[in-house]
């Protein structure tokens, strides 16, 4: 008799980006004293800096924090990308910095590594304090599988209808309290300060009764600004917790935080603080209150930001008048939910129509003389050779709509046209350092302009064509100052520079007029200087911020200001001076930063060698699974390497039965495709009682047992995945069977065979182009996805067993070779008219090329991932297709419902219409209706959690016939049920 064994593994969470390895890096490594420094070619200026920077760092956070790494902790410097980021990996002992420095429109100028590298440094020895059980064990594993009941006599059991895998974690510190302190870093530090920045963000929400509550500061997910949010307020927090109630208080919290059984904030806060975090955040908010309340009072005596021109979206920055016209680009996330995802548009102010001209725009805009082409910067859309992508120089003809892109691979970002050269001034980073270039437009020729050798952060390049000058904002510590390049002497020289507070942003009118931003008075304003008659003085005075002027040729200032949770363009059409003791919070308020350190620029000079593989601890984390009624305790296992050049990952269970579930899975990245190799080892053991002619009790013990070896590489190519496999698998069966007799006692029989051997050949090849949204999973709403598949089977299957001369028994097997296409593809839209809601169509394509192969290798489209009113074996067949039309709407976005240590952030209701067969000789189709409930948001914190519940109602009844059985399905309606970290 034949069985279907099925089994789930639940790692598609961890096993589902693309990646790129870049074997052409050469790596090398030095040690320290307490760290590993890991760099390649293009980062050792990077290293040796950061090097610098941990050493000098480390005994203040080992002692602010009473805790040291009981290993070197490793640093990893890498710069593949035009992208600034730092993370630390606190189980592995290791961060990863990329060499860009970090320049943010919701955040301060500060030198990249010192900053950067004390923050990540303070989470690894925070977080790692806060453990509950090691760096093993990063967390434990509880997980239930409960399947369809299954009508089919030749089913051993069902499909999955209910999947549940829920982590029970070795960390729970909330974002804001890991964020915050890793800001604070320690005692006295200052490599990152308070800056007016993050002052301006919190006493935005604060004055607009907009601050994040306790809840919402306990977790990320957010859209816009809600993020640095979390990060700001934490920080904020952080800082009144170490004044209000001593800075050691910090320490104590995480200590407080690794006991086993404390998954709460709010009691660590009481345990350790004397009041509830609730109490503690009250306060907080009402210190907040008062303080910026009475600070902005003398403001709105004054109050000048112009006239706003727009006001959609968070993020609006950046705006060029057109040379001739009265019209301006600028740069908006109008049409998208996070910060950074910004597009170029055009405003016409005498028609009043905006004009979206190019996605993805990252960096000022700059207009030719003849004001009918524009240069920008972006990054390519797909990844170049070795899956880097870096920001490059686009041109676009208003007249013919045509981009072109004009550099490839340059990293080059900012470009300002200059038309008496004919050429492209634009700023571009290597291994950490920026600097200006010129591109020559007629022979594409590059020149570097400037040659930094302490690698300062550049920004916001502009050019003076009267003068013949380029300016641009330069950051050798904190704060920007202002220097311009001498187009005609090749000269450098300050022309705003102060130690003690921030100028950027500068900007210059046909008459002279020079204009620029700074926050002097503790709030960014814009700063005009006359040089007619000599006058100065500042001309906004705002709550938020006043950022990036342009002037147009009429004198009228264009800016982007910072108002209630969002940058808008503004338009200032006359220019009013403002007296200074109106402007801001006070002159002096600048002078609190007169004592900062200096910055760390000296290199570390050990000699680098060649890299050698190095791998953390393996991570063990123990899982209990109830499957089929049974208890599976086990683990999974774990490791990448420092550089995650190999990677290996694993688990195993048993239950009281012998049932054995074994998995290994192995990358080596190496090479440009990543190869892997993966195995499987399932047992499950069952008992059948039955008669013999009615009289004689038998009972069977059957084992079946799944082996399967697959071996392959996965090649990343422009943006999607390409895989190819070869597997070969192994199914067997064990029966012990016993008869009792009256005659001879207990009879003992027993067999071993194969009833399946196969070799299988797939190629693949999947993209995923949804929209980048913050709930793309819950609620897709743009783009498509699409996967293919081929397979060439080499199939062996049973058809029974026979005697061999020796008396033993021997399988029988019958070919099954044949080749298998599958298609999958789903579309998604926005309804335009209906905030948020979506209709999602998709599509399922199955074929085989054998007709009269056995059922055991058809497809099967019905259960959880198929037609859902319907069982999964019900429909099957050699051919298959499957239309799903899924209309989905929210219940509630970006909310914050808290039940016990779960977080709910978002809610949609779907109704889902699928129709389809699998048939071999006849199609006959399969309708279903049914409705979804989707809920996700974060479990302690920090770890995702997703809850989908369904029901389905099968719209047609059909009968089958299998083994003599006749099987009626249709009859009734079916449920699933998921908990997994995603959709």
């Amino acid at each position: 008799m034949k069985r279907y064994l099925f089994t789930f593994f639940i790692i598609e969470y961890l096993l589902g980006q693309i990646n790129y390895n870049h074997p052409e890096l050469n790596w090398y490594t030095f040690k320290t004293k307490h760290f590993q420094i890991h760099y390649h070619d293009e980062t050792e200026l990077t290293a040796r800096e950061a090097a610098k920077v941990a050493e000098e760092i480390h005994p203040h956070i080992v002692g602010f924090y009473d805790f040291i790494p009981k290993e070197k902790t490793h640093i990893v410097l890498i710069d593949t990308d035009d992208y600034s980021n730092g993370a630390a990996y606190y189980y592995d002992n290791k961060i990863i910095i990329w060499a860009s420095p970090l320049d943010f429109e919701l955040r301060g100028s500060h030198r990249w590594l010192q900053n950067v590298i004390t923050h990540e440094y303070a989470h690894i020895v925070s977080l790692q304090k806060a453990m509950k059980f090691g760096t093993r064990i990063p967390g434990a594993y509880l997980q239930l599988m409960q399947y369809e009941e299954e009508k089919r006599p030749d089913v051993l059991y069902g499909y999955p209808n209910l999947m549940i895998s829920y982590p029970l974690p070795g960390t729970t510190v909330p974002p804001w309290l890991a964020e915050g302190i890793a800001q604070f870093m320690y005692e006295d530090a200052d490599w990152d300060i308070w800056d007016s920045h993050r002052d301006m963000i919190l006493r935005d929400r604060v004055i607009n009764d907009n601050l994040l509550s306790f809840k919402e500061m306990n977790t990320f997910g957010k859209k816009g600004i809600g993020n640095e949010s979390t990060y700001n307020s934490g920080f904020a927090l952080s800082n009144y917790i170490a004044n209000e109630h001593g800075s050691n208080v910090l320490s104590h919290l995480m200590e407080e935080l690794s006991s086993p059984f404390n998954y709460s904030i709010n009691k660590t806060i009481k345990n350790v603080i004397g009041i509830s975090g609730n109490q503690l955040y009250d306060n907080f908010k009402n210190y907040l209150e008062a303080k910026y309340n009475s600070l902005i009072d003398p403001i709105e005596v004054l109050l000048e930001k112009g006239i706003t021109l727009q006001n959609d979206g968070t993020t609006n920055i950046h705006p060029k008048w057109h040379p001739n016209d009265n019209s301006y680009l600028y740069l908006s996330n109008k049409a998208n939910d996070f910060f950074g995802q910004t597009d170029l548009y055009l405003h016409n102010l005498d028609t009043g129509t905006n004009k979206m001209l190019k996605s993805s725009v990252v960096s000022p805009p700059s207009w030719h003389s003849n004001g009918e082409v524009i240069y920008y910067s972006k990054r390519a859309k797909f990844p170049n050779k070795n899956g880097s992508r870096y920001y490059d120089i686009y041109s676009y003809n208003l007249k013919n709509q045509q981009e072109i892109r004009i550099t490839n691979d340059l990293r080059a970002f900012n470009p300002v046209y200059i038309e008496q050269d004919s050429a492209i001034a634009y700023l571009a980073t290597y291994d950490g350092g920026q600097n200006v270039f010129l591109l020559h437009l007629k022979s594409m020729e590059t020149e570097k302009l400037t040659d930094y050798q302490d690698r300062p952060m550049i920004s916001f390049l502009t050019y003076e064509s009267k003068k013949r000058c380029l300016y641009y904002d330069i950051t050798n510590n904190h704060f920007r100052d202002i220097y311009k390049y001498n187009i005609e002497d090749k000269s450098i020289s300050p022309i705003l520079i102060d130690q003690t507070y921030d100028e950027r942003n500068i900007s210059f009118g046909d008459k002279g007029f020079m204009v620029h931003s700074q926050d002097k008075n503790g709030i960014f304003n814009l700063f005009l200087t006359n040089p007619i008659d000599s006058t100065s003085g500042y001309i906004t005075n705002v709550t938020g911020g006043a950022f990036m002027p342009d002037i147009s040729s009429k004198g009228k200032i264009l800016f982007s200001l910072y108002d209630n949770g969002a940058y808008r363009i503004s338009l200032l059409d006359k220019i009013i001076y403002i007296e200074d003791d109106f402007v801001g919070y006070q002159k002096d308020y600048s002078k609190q930063h007169s004592a900062l350190r200096p910055p760390i620029k000296q290199y570390d000079t050990t000699d680098g060698e060649p890299y050698i593989d190095q791998f953390p601890n393996m991570y063990i984390m123990p899982k209990i699974m109830f499957d089929y009624g049974t208890i599976k305790p086990g683990l999974y296992f774990s490791s990448d390497e420092i550089i995650n050049r190999l990677s290996l990952f694993g688990g195993a269970s048993i239950n009281k039965d012998n049932d054995v579930d074994l998995f290994f899975m192995f990358d080596f990245k190496r090479f440009y495709p990543t190869l892997f190799f993966e195995t499987f080892y399932l047992t499950r053991n069952i008992n059948d009682k039955s008669t013999y002619r009615g009289a004689y009790p038998i009972n069977d013990n059957i084992k079946f047992r799944l082996v399967q070896f697959r071996s392959g590489m996965k090649y990343p190519i422009y943006g999607s995945s390409l895989e190819f496999s070869l597997a070969r698998q192994w199914y067997r069966a064990f029966i012990k069977e016993q008869i009792y007799t009256n005659e001879y006692g207990i009879l003992n029989a027993g067999a071993a065979y194969d009833y399946y051997r196969g070799w299988i050949l797939n190629g693949s090849w999947s993209m995923d182009m949804r929209k980048r949204t913050l709930h793309k999973s819950i609620n897709p709403t743009g783009g498509f996805s699409l996967h293919s598949s081929i397979d060439f089977e080499i199939n062996d299957f049973i058809e029974g067993l026979d005697l061999s001369n020796s008396g033993t028994l021997l399988e029988k097997f019958q070919s099954n070779n044949l080749s298998r296409v599958q298609l999958n593809g789903t579309y998604h839209l926005e309804i335009p008219w209906i905030k948020d809601m979506a209709v999602s169509l998709g599509s399922k394509i199955g074929w085989i090329n054998y007709n009269n192969v056995d059922s055991f290798f058809h497809f099967y489209l019905g259960g959880m991932s198929g037609i859902r009113g319907y069982p999964y074996y019900s429909i099957q067949g050699t051919k298959s297709f499957l239309i799903d039309f899924t209309l989905r709407m929210p219940i509630f976005i970006e909310e914050h419902y808290k039940l016990n240590w779960i977080i709910f952030q978002n809610s949609t209701i779907a109704l889902i219409t699928q129709l389809g067969d699998a048939w071999t000789d006849e199609f006959s189709m399969k309708k279903s209706f049914g409705i979804q409930w989707r809920l996700n948001g974060f479990s302690f914190y920090n770890f995702p959690t997703s809850i989908e519940l369904e029901y389905h109602q099968p719209l047609n009844k059909f009968e089958r016939l299998i083994n003599d059985q006749q099987i009626l399905y249709g009859e009734n309606g079916r449920a699933y049920a998921k908990i997994l970290f995603d959709f």
